[in-house]
């Protein structure tokens, strides 16, 4: 199944099936304002970030995506700081960001011969794309808030952000190689159910209730999950400069997080 008219498929079902459920429950559509906030946040982190990054696994492993990743909450900080949100930096965010950057350069130290490979270094560059446009979309949903309920909004993010990525799958060419497996079928429907409608929504919701750079904090869990998931489902290295960039990708975010 072509990466990109996964992804479509996976968010317009999903969001397909969450507006289904809320309007039959009588929930009224929401004024075109919200409407096109919803729009923009599903295009940058659904089409954007979600899309983009589906398509750079093809060549990039989980584990090195997931710490790429894990810079999620840097990103929000730099984003805030652009956009005029937050005040000087504390001495120690400072200090996260310099630890970050030694936790990457023990990332890709032994990795420099794999950027021989065109296709890698797009792989990468997608990846850090993505990520940012996720960071980039949780700053934006933030700061434009609606009296929606949150799974209702991640709906209406989804159907945009889906309806994008079938027009860009289809102009690339994937539909001349849709042949998907049965176990294809089954990896769909996981993310359509955990991916989308629980996380995504779960998301959604927390970041309604808290700070965007605490929400992000998901990224340290994620990061350790996904390396320890594809060390073992996928047999993918887990050698000594992996767990130093870990220890030190995590305790940049945290202090970036922490004193920001």
């Amino acid at each position: 199944m072509p990466p990109l008219f996964m992804a479509a498929c996976r968010h317009t079902i999903a969001g397909s099936i969450l507006l289904s459920y809320f309007l039959f429950q009588g929930y009224k559509i929401p004024n075109w304002k919200a409407l096109k906030t919803f729009g923009l946040n599903g295009i940058l982190m659904l089409a954007g970030g979600n899309g983009i990054i589906s398509w750079g696994m093809q060549y990039v492993g989980s584990g090195l995506t997931a710490l790429i990743c894990a810079l999620t909450p840097v990103y929000i900080v730099v984003i805030n700081r652009v956009m005029g949100n937050q005040e000087k930096l504390h001495p120690y965010a400072v200090l996260g960001f310099v630890i970050c950057l030694i936790g990457q350069f023990f990332l890709f130290k032994d990795k420099i011969k794999l950027f021989e490979d065109p296709m890698f270094a797009w792989g990468i560059l997608a990846v850090v794309v993505s990520n940012f446009l996720w960071a980039l979309g949780t700053v934006y949903s933030k700061n434009h808030k609606t009296n929606e309920h949150p799974l209702f909004a991640s709906g209406w993010q989804m159907i945009p952000g889906g309806i994008l990525l079938f027009f860009v799958s289809f102009f690339r060419g994937e539909m001349h190689a849709i042949n998907p497996s049965s176990e294809a079928l089954w990896a769909l429907g996981y993310l359509i159910i955990f991916g989308s409608i629980v996380a995504y929504g779960s998301y959604m919701y927390v970041l309604k209730q808290l700070p965007a750079i605490i929400v992000s904090t998901y990224a340290y869990i994620n990061t350790i999950v996904a390396i320890i998931l594809g060390w073992f489902w996928l047999h993918e290295s887990l050698d000594t400069s992996t767990i130093i960039a870990v220890m030190f990708t995590i305790l940049g975010v945290f202090l970036v997080s922490k004193n920001s």
